[in-house]
């Protein structure tokens, strides 16, 4: 490593204009390359309160179709247990409502303001990994019961109740008195499955609000997979439960429409409606298309600036191999230097790319949840969604895959250079 790190800095004295480009060329396409990698991997990423995406399914939805024609929307409690309950590879199933909605928050004598709430039961808590700052989860016996009780964020705290704790405090939820059980830290509307500014127990809908013949309803469900186990084993699982339903429908001609539930978090922020299969492969196959672009293109570029760079080192090569370096040898040692440049351009280009994803990827990543419903503030991406080890683990991907793209053929054809002629200078 000290020889390579002396032979660049002997390049950049001797050939500042070429070695500089090399690694502005290589921390531009990195920049770019891992500014799109950074914005899709947003939607997977793991981090609180979402710690455990990878394990993470969501169940919602659901289609009949019918003689009359077909019905599709959120699905209810009895339809959610009958399709997910008790499945085998399943730690923990929580319950929420399938949609969340702006409701009127307001305290006594104080502001009235529309705000995200979220319904949800006592193992959602159990499944995300809010931070509490003060308060507790619901239990099961507040969830059963559906009692009046509230779990706020710390910007709703501060913008009700100031400095002061709010745990015990009264809001409104639409007129209706709840008391705070406990306040957590703001989430970011870029996680819309956890995103809320208010969360209120869950209860299964009164018998008045079912419709699709009791299918239909207001529930999703998260499921957190035990480790070790295999997303298409859940997926098959709950494919003979429709299958199973599907028996019991056929006298009435009727019949459950399967669309790839449950859904994975890829899957879950993609925009495909409650009569649609998500369609995980297209986006992921574009996005391969434009690393690949990405990289290319700027390989081709400083692939030239390589070769310019070996050609004065012509008689260099010809003395190694007179002295008995080998092709394999010469071929290495060019790679091992350009790859010290790559990822010192690598390096600059994630730093670049980081940061202007916190400054700027309003510019270019879309937020607010569900058809609008959640408000933009916090949607800034955090340092931990941006910077993780599989940030960077990519990113040194990337500069090996460059690395090669840019120097191989150079490389390759500088280790069959002959030692003679190039001694002599003929082949300069």
């Amino acid at each position: 490593m000290t020889n390579y790190i002396k032979q660049i800095w002997y390049e950049l004295r001797h050939q500042p204009m070429v070695t500089v480009t090399s690694i502005l060329g290589t921390a531009f396409a990195i920049f770019l390359v891992m500014a799109v990698f950074m914005t899709s991997s947003i939607d997977t990423v793991e981090v609180s309160p979402e710690s455990n995406r990878s394990r993470i399914l969501t169940g919602k939805n659901i289609n009949l179709e019918y003689p009359q024609g077909s019905s599709s929307g959120s699905m209810s409690n009895s339809s959610a247990k009958k399709l997910y309950s008790d499945l085998k590879g399943i730690e923990k199933i929580a319950f929420s409502s399938g949609w969340d909605e702006n409701e009127d928050v307001s305290v006594k004598d104080g502001d009235c303001i529309s705000l995200l709430v979220k319904n949800v039961d006592n193992v959602y808590w159990e499944i995300f990994d809010y931070k509490f700052l003060s308060g507790k989860p619901f239990d099961k016996a507040t969830s059963d019961a559906g009692l009046k009780k509230a779990i706020i964020t710390k910007s709703v705290s501060k913008r009700f109740f100031g400095d002061a704790d709010a745990t015990g405090q009264e809001i409104k939820i639409s007129h209706v008195p709840y008391i705070v059980q406990g306040v957590v830290e703001d989430t970011s509307p870029l996680m819309p499955e956890t995103f809320a500014k208010v969360f209120t127990p869950y209860q299964p809908e009164a018998e008045g609000d079912l419709w699709m013949n009791g299918y239909g309803g207001d529930t999703k469900v998260y499921l957190l997979m035990k480790e070790g186990t295999e997303y298409e084993d859940i997926r098959s699982q709950v494919i003979n439960r429709y299958n199973t339903l599907n028996a019991s429908l056929a006298k009435e001609d009727s019949k459950l429409i399967y669309h790839q539930a449950p859904y994975t978090a890829e899957a879950v922020n993609l925009d495909f409606g409650s009569n649609t299969d998500p369609d995980v492969e297209t986006p992921r196959n574009i996005r391969y298309a434009v690393y690949f672009i990405l990289l290319l293109l700027p390989a081709i570029n400083l692939s030239s600036m390589t070769r310019s760079r070996l050609r004065r080192r012509v008689s260099e090569i010809g003395v190694r191999r007179a002295f008995g370096a080998t092709k394999s040898g010469i071929m290495g040692r060019f790679l091992g230097e350009n790859l010290v440049l790559t990822l010192a351009g690598g390096i600059i280009g994630l730093i670049l790319c980081v940061i202007f994803l916190a400054l700027f990827s309003n510019l270019f990543i879309s937020y607010g949840g569900q058809w609008g419903s959640a408000d933009s503030h916090g949607s800034t991406p955090t340092f931990s969604m941006l910077l993780n080890f599989k940030t960077f683990g990519i990113a040194l991907v990337f500069c090996l895959i460059l690395n090669l793209l840019s120097t191989g053929l150079p490389a390759w054809r500088a280790s069959r250079v002959n030692p003679a002629e190039a001694i002599s200078g003929k082949n300069d």
